[in-house]
Formats: structure tokens, C-alpha cells, sequence
């Protein structure tokens, strides 16, 4: 293969993978809308049994959308953090990007890999009432997705500070970043939100071709 055509190759990868974004937000709502409304942390045993009973398969079926969603959601992680290196942004900078990628993508996989058991320990009879129970609480509760939090703050300062992303895309990452901090529903409305910025990150990254950027004009932003 040819210098010319690796190349080609090379700037096709960089188009299309931070589209991964926009499959991530879609697997995981098609996800959570395969379930439906899902019993809070404290539905008694009996109510849990009849839950499962009509809709374990769901809850698997969900499971594996959502455990292709964290996979979809490391693809985009790594489009963003090509762009991150391309642009010249400081390597703390990235490996705090790659560090809160990394963490929220075995989140999304765990959580994938929680509901697809679910589905099945629902309908096992052999499963005790309080063995289901707790795994239940497992996937209905959640608190604040450090990971996630962690990407977005990274993406913010690679963008506001060092012009690697759009600043539009970042100043919206970082706002999201610290929502999640805020009471009840606040941070389940950003992790929401956190979907439709991965969509739309994917979408403009894709769109606009990446910006090489010097070491000087790194040290220049960085000064200025």
C-alpha cells in the first residue's frame, strides 16, 4: 500500500470514527427505551418477580445495546483524543481525557453487562428474592459518573484553553461537568444532555477537518 493511499485511509478513519458519538446516544437511548420504566431501588421482591417475568427479555436485549454503546462511546473517546494530540494540546491534558474515557466506557460496559444478568436472574426461580433484589438496586441506583465528568472537564480545557475543539463544544462540556454536582433531577437531566453533546460532537468533528497546531502556538495560547 502506498504512502498516498495509507493517507487516504488515514483522513477517512479521522471523518467518520468521531461519528461513533452520535451511535453511542443512540444505542443507550434505544437501551433505556427497550426497558421502559424500570422499578425504583425499592420495589419489593414480589413486585421485581412479576416485573422480570413479562420483561427479562427486554431487560437483556437492552443490556447488549447498551454494552455496544460503551464500545461505540471508546471509538469516539479515541477520535476525540487523536484530534486532542493532533492539535498539540499538553499530554496531562489528554491523559486526563484518556483517564475519564477510559473510566466511563467500563461504566457503560458494567452497566451493559448488569442488565443483560438481570434479564436473566429475573426468570431463574433457582435466584433468591434478595440475590435479585440486590442486583436490581445495582442498575435502578446511580450517583455521580466520575468518568464522564473527568472527559468533559479534559475536552473543556483542550478547548478553551488551547483551541484544540470547537469552544462551543467545550464551554457546553464543561457546563455539563459540573451539573452532575447539583441535586436531584439536575444530574440525570446532564447525563441526558452528556448524549446530545456526544451526538453533536461527533457530528461537527466529523464535519470539520482537523487543525495541526505547533508546539509554539500551544505555548503562545497557553501564555496568552
Amino acid at each position: 500500500m502506498s504512502n498516498k493511499s495509507v493517507d487516504r485511509t488515514g483522513r477517512a478513519l479521522t471523518r467518520i470514527t468521531p461519528l461513533a458519538g452520535v451511535l453511542t446516544a443512540g444505542l443507550t437511548i434505544a437501551g433505556y427505551q427497550t426497558i421502559g420504566p424500570f422499578p425504583d431501588a425499592s420495589t419489593p421482591v414480589s413486585e421485581l418477580r412479576n416485573f422480570y417475568a413479562h420483561t427479562g427479555g427486554h431487560v437483556t436485549l437492552a443490556g447488549t445495546f447498551l454494552g455496544w454503546a460503551g464500545i461505540c462511546f471508546a471509538v469516539f473517546a479515541a477520535a476525540v483524543l487523536a484530534r486532542l494530540r493532533g492539535s498539540g494540546v499538553p499530554a496531562v491534558v489528554v491523559g486526563v481525557v484518556a483517564l475519564g474515557a477510559a473510566a466511563d466506557m467500563m461504566a457503560d460496559l458494567n452497566s451493559g453487562a448488569v442488565y443483560q444478568l438481570l434479564g436473566q436472574l429475573g426468570v431463574d426461580p433457582g435466584v433468591s428474592g434478595g440475590a435479585l433484589q440486590a442486583w436490581h438496586i445495582s442498575g435502578a441506583a446511580f450517583g455521580v459518573a466520575g468518568g464522564a465528568m473527568l472527559f468533559l472537564l479534559g475536552v473543556a480545557v483542550a478547548g478553551i484553553r488551547y483551541g484544540a475543539l470547537p469552544r462551543s463544544l467545550a464551554w457546553t462540556g464543561l457546563v455539563l461537568a459540573i451539573v452532575p454536582f447539583a441535586p436531584h433531577p439536575w444530574g440525570y437531566f446532564a447525563s441526558l444532555a452528556f448524549l446530545l453533546w456526544m451526538a453533536v460532537a461527533g457530528v461537527v468533528l466529523a464535519v470539520r477537518p482537523e487543525r495541526r497546531t505547533s508546539m509554539g502556538d500551544v505555548t503562545a495560547a497557553a501564555m496568552a
